[in-house]
């Protein structure tokens, strides 16, 4: 090949590259300018959640902290069901979700060949392949069921620089591991004094060819007018979901839901909107930990989006403003749920058809799971009457026409 023609091939790459990148810009800018349009749903009262007769009950030993920051449920390829959590003494706990038995534990080793550093989370695809998140280094650990470390990937920064917050895998703010292809898609949050339109709300880890680039979509601004991140930590948290074609997001703070496709290039926004929440505001924290966890315990503030793959709807949390004494710590408390809250049903095309309030310190909305038979959701709250520090139990809920 001649040079004018290898110099011509590379111009002719190059060209289409650009295109390619101000395609992607074009795409991205629309999206950023689009954040403000809401698509206009339905609103109906047609469906609530209604307790049924089934109810699921586990023994935990006294090992087992009752804090479950971290509970899925696994089904193998033979169809068998696992209910599994995360316990502080670095463990990953096994039940048989029907029978109810325990079955085995994987200590995850802290030092060592098979160490590691500060679990945050986990993801199960088989026994021979359990992915471990950290909370405060950028690895993603691989393990089997023995607890033996697999691989260990590393994803500091993206291609082009961009630093990679570390992702939890927790439940208690709804974000489990995102797996397409071998790719793992992390959510991303912005850091204190950073730029809010920097951020992007997702990067992809390739785990095969070991590359890390960031998605189009940057982060939305909430209830934050600066530019830079300047308010408390807990208004940027949100509910993140894949229904299996797209991610949905439920910002805490925010009464909309962000329906963003694979790629992170095309975003729907809908309203939400909590008849029990009137309006979502952000006061000035104290400066005292104990009031500023008792403040951020009652504010009004929506929470967890959950999918229900088996009936193509979704459920979105809503937490009232609510008036506290100075009895209970809640900074431990937050981990099992509001005081008060209300389940939102939403259809296939996030149009509200149900809202159902739920009792006081009776429910935990923190401590549940998706199943055929319905909604499960703890009905031991530590500040439950009844609670019962020795079992992990369940209450069956299924949406009921009214």
């Amino acid at each position: 090949m001649t040079a004018s023609l290898l110099l011509l091939k590379l111009m002719k790459k190059s060209v289409i590259l650009s295109i390619l990148i101000n395609i992607i810009l074009i795409s991205c800018t629309q999206n950023r300018n689009s954040r403000d349009e809401i698509i206009q749903n339905t609103t109906s009262y047609n469906y609530e959640l209604v307790g049924n007769e089934k109810t699921l009950s586990y023994l935990i030993d006294d090992e087992t902290k009752y804090r479950f920051s971290a509970l899925f449920v696994y089904t193998d390829k033979s169809g068998r069901e696992y209910l599994t959590f995360y316990n502080t003494f670095f463990q990953i706990l096994f039940y048989d979700l029907n029978t109810r038995d325990f079955l085995f534990k994987i200590q995850l080793e802290q030092e060592g060949p098979n160490g590691i550093v500060a679990p945050g989370g986990f993801y199960i695809e088989d026994f021979d392949n359990i992915f471990v998140t950290s909370s405060t280094t950028p690895f993603l650990y691989k393990i089997d069921s023995t607890g033996v470390l697999l691989q260990k990937i590393k994803y500091g920064f993206t291609e082009s620089g961009y630093f990679i917050i570390q992702q939890r895998s927790i439940t208690f703010d709804y974000n489990p591991l995102v797996f397409i292809n071998s790719r793992l898609y992390l959510s991303q949050h912005p850091w204190q004094g950073s730029a809010v339109s920097k951020t992007p709300l997702c990067v992809v880890i390739d785990t095969v060819n070991q590359i890390n680039y960031e998605l189009p979509c940057m982060f939305p601004r909430l209830i934050n007018d600066n530019e830079l991140f300047t308010l408390s930590s807990e208004s940027t948290i949100f509910s993140r979901i894949f229904n299996g074609k797209e991610f949905v997001y439920s910002f805490f703070y925010d009464e909309n839901i962000h329906v963003i496709d694979i790629d992170h290039t095309k975003v729907r926004k809908y309203k939400i909107k909590s008849k029990y929440i009137s309006s979502i505001t952000m006061e000035k924290r104290p400066e005292n930990r104990n009031e500023y966890n008792k403040q951020v315990y009652g504010d009004a503030a929506y929470g967890n989006l959950i999918y229900d793959q088996y009936r193509n709807i979704y459920y979105r949390f809503a937490n009232p403003k609510v008036e506290l004494d100075n009895g209970p710590d809640y900074a431990e408390l937050v981990v099992h749920g509001r005081k008060k809250f209300s389940i939102m049903i939403l259809d296939e095309n996030f149009n509200i058809i149900g809202e159902t309030l739920f009792p006081e310190w009776i429910y935990s909305p923190t401590v549940l799971f998706v199943h055929r038979d319905g909604l499960y959701i703890s009905n031991n709250h530590p500040m439950n009457p009844a609670f019962n520090e020795d079992i992990l139990s369940f209450q069956c809920f299924e949406v009921k026409k009214i």
